[in-house]
């Protein structure tokens, strides 16, 4: 699950994914929502691009007991994950709890201009991943809320340049679930890619994320491979895999600035003027080679 003077695609995003999956290998990684109440397993993850970089050791773990921001796994050195959003005047970003879980929540207001997307996220910083590292974050949510059907909201995932506060002139690599107008759903990476990509969901997935009586958990993951310039989005819905492979824009092998902030967050666009947004994020996990 900020930022309104960057390239467009950041632009929509940058406020989207701040403040706003597939192989065997990758499945291990994401988590089912019995793992996300269980605790932290420590499996180590295969593979992460187009070619295997040897194994992803697990490197961090929050999962939010009584709203809790703490590591319960720690060692990037991290420390507790950090709310952040892109300091729009009137949003309201808020970070609340509840029993292993914390609701992160938006609001846009009326007049704002359309370059200007606010957004609300929590963030593990600071992290240290430059050329050579390979890390996959992922993140277990449930009960999105926000404007239907006229769409207008996404659920990202967010690997950044930057600290907590999520500046519009930061580096970026996200995925989301967007929600456009006509209540079309989509799994997307928005900016990142050297061509932005998306895919649409089917109406049975989308029934089950948006359900008001029963929403189903789902898991996004981001592996950002710095070894071989690559990048994957995966979404897990119930025992369905959804996934978007890409080739990385900023975060190279060969270069680009170190990412020192990700996370999950939620973020409401142009097409919700008014409207709050929120989602419960019940776990944070992030897989690395190196640092761990």
């Amino acid at each position: 699950m900020s930022g309104s003077t960057t390239k467009e695609t950041q632009k929509i995003f940058s406020r989207v994914g701040v403040c706003l999956l597939g192989t065997a290998g990758l499945v291990a990684a994401l988590g089912t929502a019995s793992d996300a109440q269980s605790g932290w397993h420590p499996e180590i993850i295969r593979g992460a691009g187009q070619a295997n970089p040897g194994p992803l050791h697990p490197a961090y773990q929050a999962s939010f007991p009584n709203g809790s921001l703490d590591g319960s796994v720690d060692h990037l050195g991290a420390g507790p994950m950090v709310p952040g959003d892109p300091l729009i005047p009137d949003s309201n970003p808020t970070v609340s709890a509840l029993p292993g879980a914390v609701v992160v929540s938006i609001y846009r207001p009326f007049g704002l201009s359309p370059d200007l997307i606010p957004s609300e996220s929590i963030w593990a910083t600071p992290v240290h991943f430059g050329p050579g590292s390979v890390v996959r974050i992922s993140a277990t949510y449930r009960a999105p809320v926000g404007p239907l059907p006229g769409g207008g909201f996404a659920i990202g995932l967010v690997g950044r340049t930057g600290a907590k506060d999520d500046l519009p002139n930061e580096t970026r690599v996200a995925t989301t679930i967007n929600v456009r107008p006509g209540f079309l759903v989509r799994l997307n990476v928005p900016f990142g890619s050297t061509t932005p990509t998306n895919m649409v969901l089917p109406q049975a997935v989308k029934d089950a994320i948006f359900s008001t009586s029963d929403p189903q958990p789902f898991t996004l993951s981001l592996t950002i491979d710095r070894i071989h310039g690559t990048g994957k989005s995966v979404l897990k819905v119930g025992d369905k895999l959804f996934s978007l492979s890409f080739v990385l824009a900023d975060f190279r092998a060969d270069g680009g600035p170190i990412i020192t902030a990700v996370g999950p967050g939620i973020a409401v666009n142009s097409n919700g003027p008014g409207q709050t947004a929120s989602v419960h994020v019940r776990a944070f996990r992030i897989y690395t080679n190196v640092g761990g």
